[in-house]
């Protein structure tokens, strides 16, 4: 399971909101109070999330990564052993995406969650400005093709939801309802390819059963192919499928590559 939302807040000042527990009543309405070890999440730090009614929910935070702006953590409780990974992009032009990801068997524990959780997101990421410059991210547009285009649109897949980003840190892909979310250095190499059949590649993305890539295929001409050095989740929403690769059938691949810092 992957839910996200983009909003004007600067990438650092969701950063704060979302490594520190005293701050998370105020954007997680569920969430009626914290009591952790730490004032800002730390590797180790401990606690308990008092949710609807007070029920008590215990987490431990396994992983902080600044840099990344990322974080992770298990709770206890009626889910307990589920994982959350939580993740800060810069947006184009400005402001952030906040992205909640919950990997293998914890997404089919959380998806009641899906819904509270993308209106805390869009919380978390609605107050305007902030502190910080705006970070260099370079969007890609989808290159339709007219028959591509009418079999996306049943899926919710149109140009105006489908773009890659690429970050300082972060690859960000929307592909109508589908995301697919990995630092850029987790991209190992990058190849123009192309002569798709619309059978096989047209509408919601397809899996490969070769090698369980995914393609994100607007037309059948041209695309980028991204190998990972880590597979990576995005077709299903339990995240239990993961991909060595992905396609993305952009406007412009070669500037893609080069956004990526990769030579073709």
């Amino acid at each position: 399971m992957l839910v996200d939302a983009h909003g004007p807040a600067h990438a650092d000042d969701v950063w704060r909101r979302f490594t520190q527990p005293d701050t998370w009543p105020t954007w997680a309405h569920l969430i009626q109070g914290v009591d952790a070890t730490d004032d800002v999440l730390a590797p180790g730090t401990t606690g308990t999330v008092h949710g609807p009614a007070g029920v008590p929910v215990s987490f431990t935070v396994t992983e902080v990564d600044p840099e990344l702006r990322s974080w992770s953590w298990t709770i206890g409780g009626r889910f307990a052993g589920a994982a959350m990974e939580h993740f800060v992009l810069p947006a184009p032009g400005g402001g952030s995406r906040a992205v909640l990801r919950v990997p293998g068997r914890s997404s089919a524990l959380l998806q009641g969650y899906r819904l509270p959780a993308t209106r805390a997101l869009r919380r978390l990421v609605a107050p305007p400005g902030g502190t910080g410059s705006v970070e260099d991210v370079q969007a890609f547009d989808f290159a339709f093709a007219p028959s591509y285009a009418a079999a996306g649109r049943a899926f919710g897949i149109t140009p105006a939801t489908a773009t890659v980003e690429v970050g300082p840190q972060w690859l960000y892909i929307a592909y109508g309802p589908w995301r697919l979310v990995t630092p850029v250095d987790n991209v190992a190499s990058v190849e123009v390819t192309g002569g798709f059949a619309w059978i096989k590649t047209a509408g919601p993305p397809h899996l490969s059963l070769e090698d369980r890539g995914i393609s994100f295929t607007t037309n059948g001409d041209r695309a980028l192919c991204l190998t990972f050095h880590e597979p990576v989740p995005s077709i299903d929403p339990t995240a239990t499928i993961t991909h060595p690769g992905a396609t993305v059938s952009v406007a412009d691949p070669e500037g893609l590559a080069e956004a990526l810092g990769l030579e073709l």
